[in-house]
């Protein structure tokens, strides 16, 4: 540890500066610190977030930070809004600095509130000078330089300045922007500057009122920019594309290549009838192009069928080695009773490893990255599994047949873990076993059987639980399940790494959470009390495992400090737990009365918003309500959601979430709150219907009359939506 004081050591680490523990970086002079983050820059995304947490909290504790801002500009996306909060007026002081920084958006809502209250005519004269800072515009001011000048060159230059953003602009700004704008009547003409990610956020049921040539921009938008479609979800992403298919005649006669190709990245998402229709000379000569897009399981099962046609490549069982090569990781689009009619020879591990590869390489990429929804991604990889253990005589019942191979660290790097049988992994060298270990670690889809066999064999080679060291528990991640009550109290967790593995798991029991979190004190010999953020940022689910007595006890500004990780987690905590945790984020040191909180606040704290008090929800305005996010929206308790939200809140959700409501919350709205909801979700239509990818229409129990007539009736009690009344 001494070298690493010295001048110079820190740089020469390289990558390897990732694996320093948080307890180090926490040692380090905050000018040690700062000559070697341009170096650490390089390797940030490996960096840990409670050793992201531990430095960026210790760098900005001091108040010469703001002339830092270039050194500390690789941490910006994980420095927590309460270390920036007390800079802003040193930072709107040097704007020119600070408006060239990566923010994220509730650090620059709160940097532009502090433009606004002590340099507003900065905002009124030169708008783009806030550079990224202006993604923190409130939609009031945004309203009134849309208005001070509304001529299409001025619109035209913020909306450039916004689609420079650094990060992804919130929701509200994107709907603030768009229902500004569709009152304007050049609003036909600033549609290629939205840009996608705006224009995409506009609700379908406008989209499809578009003629065909402002049909034919939001095509040529969405071709150069395919990311923020991939963001979509699968619904809204399927009704826009049929839309646009409709609009420009594509539903009769072949789906050809051009027409394919002009879709860009939404050509596999249109109707299942017209992707059938697809021409069969294109399929197969341009089989590489296609492999790059995403489909949906109903698309995998069309293009499976097409590659078995005698016009493409015939029954699978003639399949031989070059024609694997061609199909690629199509293959894993064929049923099970397909795959098993190929032949074994040409299924070689040689093969299969070039197959995984195939699809690693695409889910890494672009456009696999964002493409499978949770239970695509858990189908998929059901295929994979069946594919390898088929061919490696897994499956086979016939005690003749070869033993099954044992996989190398490398194959298992190539085909994951969990595809492989839980017997194959333990059978594995103890040198092949240890250098995997932590990928089995961290593989979500390991079954509790394969854990409970790997545990098994981890305590063969490194002996009891008692005795495992920080760096074995800290590979072991979700594998740590399997422990009994017992074996996790005998856990020695002394260090923020083995704290964040078992920390990073979402699957524990109460039980498990409770002994966990006694784990973690007695282990660190710290009180409730004396738990710094970066500890608090590791122990992530574990959190839930605290008394809500100990939670009262956290410190509030190192817990406050933490909520920018904790409040992204799906924590199982109970109601009064999440009610004690928000109470200390309202403490004087932290974010103050919960009355005075922005957009910002919110949006930092994430879930926890969940556990606002019922009084404290109930009377949230509507920037309070735009800082919530859809992941806190859901985790409401049904029967608090229906007594905290009147129509009128309800109706200032953004689709994202609306979208987010649960049946459970559903079920338990008035009849006026549900069609506060359709509202959002189906605006401006003549009838609901629920679009958030869930079977069947959204149940209001009204005929159609009668349910127009609860719109109508509604919209007495709440604002109207600028797209519903443009000229206001």
């Amino acid at each position: 540890m001494t070298s690493l004081t010295d001048p110079g050591q820190l740089q020469k680490l390289g990558s390897l500066i990732v694996g320093i523990k948080t307890e180090t970086f926490l040692t380090l002079t905050s000018d040690k610190l700062l000559t070697s983050l341009p170096d650490m820059a390089q390797h940030t995304p490996g960096l840990s977030p409670p050793q992201a947490n531990a430095i960026s909290t210790k760098l900005w504790g001091f108040p010469e930070v703001v002339g830092w801002q270039d050194d500390v500009e690789p941490l910006l996306y994980c420095t927590p809004l309460l270390s920036v909060m007390p800079r802003t007026r040193l930072l709107v002081n040097n704007l020119t600095t600070a408006s060239s920084k990566p923010w994220n958006t509730q650090q620059a809502k709160a940097i532009f509130k502090e433009v606004l209250d002590s340099r507003p005519n900065v905002i009124k004269q030169d708008f783009l000078s806030l550079g990224t800072v202006g993604q923190g515009v409130s939609c009031k001011v945004l309203q009134e330089r849309f208005r001070a000048d509304s001529s299409p060159s001025s619109v035209r230059k913020i909306l450039t300045s916004l689609r420079q953003q650094p990060g992804v602009l919130h929701t509200s700004l994107k709907k603030c922007v768009i229902e500004e704008l569709y009152q304007f009547e050049f609003f036909s003409e600033l549609l290629k500057d939205l840009g996608a990610e705006i224009a995409l956020s506009m609700p379908v049921s406008t989209i499809k009122k578009f003629p065909t040539d402002m049909m034919e921009t939001l095509r040529k938008i969405i071709v150069q920019e395919p990311h923020h479609f991939l963001l979509l979800s699968r619904t809204k992403q399927d009704l826009l594309v049929d839309k646009m298919v409709q609009r420009m005649g594509m539903y009769t006669g072949v789906f050809t290549e051009e027409e394919f190709r002009s879709l860009g990245i939404m050509a596999p998402f249109v109707v299942d009838e017209v992707l059938i229709q697809l021409d069969r000379s294109f399929f197969i000569e341009d089989l590489d192009f296609l492999q790059g897009l995403c489909y949906s399981n109903s698309k995998m099962d069309i293009m499976a069928r097409i590659l078995q046609e005698p016009a493409a490549f015939g029954p699978v069982n003639n399949w031989n080695q070059t024609t694997l090569s061609q199909v690629d990781r199509f293959l894993f689009f064929l049923p099970e009773n397909k795959l098993q009619e190929i032949s074994l020879a040409v299924m070689t591990v040689g093969r299969i490893e070039k197959l995984f590869m195939s699809q690693r390489q695409w889910e890494r990429g672009d456009v696999g990255i964002d493409c499978f929804n949770e239970n695509e991604r858990k189908r998929f990889f059901e295929k994979q599994q069946f594919v390898l253990q088929f061919f490696l005589g897994f499956l086979k019942i016939n005690p003749d047949s070869p033993t099954p191979m044992v996989p190398t660290c490398e194959i298992l790097h190539t085909t994951s873990p969990s595809v492989w049988t839980s017997n194959s992994l333990t059978s594995m060298s103890p040198s092949a076993f240890s250098n995997c270990l932590e990928l089995m670690g961290q593989d979500t889809f390991l079954a509790s059987y394969q854990r409970s066999q790997v545990l098994k064999r981890v305590k063969q080679i490194y002996g009891p639980v008692s005795s495992f060291s920080q760096s074995v528990i800290s590979q072991l991640g979700g594998i740590t399940i399997e422990l009994t009550l017992e074996e996790l109290s005998s856990l020695r967790l002394t260090e923020r790494t083995s704290i964040a593995a078992l920390g990073s798991v979402s699957a524990w029991s109460n039980r498990q959470l409770s002994a966990l979190f006694t784990t973690v004190l007695n282990s660190t010999k710290q009180s409730p009390s004396q738990l710094d953020s970066s500890t608090l940022v590791a122990m992530g689910y574990i959190l839930c495992g605290a008394k809500t007595t100990e939670m009262n006890s956290f410190n509030a500004v190192e817990f406050s400090k933490a909520v920018l990780w904790l409040g992204q987690l799906r924590l199982s905590c109970s109601e009064e737990q999440l009610l004690a945790l928000v109470g200390l984020l309202a403490h004087s040191l932290a974010f103050g009365p919960m009355s005075a909180w922005g957009t910002d606040i919110f949006i930092e704290i994430g879930v926890l918003a969940a556990g606002l008090p019922d009084m404290a929800m109930s009377a949230l305005a509507k920037e309070q309500i735009e800082g919530m996010t859809p992941a806190a929206v859901t985790m409401i308790p049904s029967d608090k959601f229906a007594v905290v939200f009147h129509q009128r809140q309800i109706g200032m959700f953004s689709y994202e979430q609306a979208s987010a409501v649960t049946e459970e919350q559903l079920s338990a709205l008035s009849d006026v709150q549900r069609t506060a909801l359709a509202l959002v979700l189906t605006p401006w239509e003549d009838r609901p219907v629920d679009f958030r990818g869930k079977s069947g229409a959204l149940a209001l129990g009204h005929s159609p009359l009668c349910l127009s007539l609860g719109l109508l009736m509604l919209l007495i009690v709440l604002p109207c939506p600028a797209l519903l009344c443009p000229g206001t």
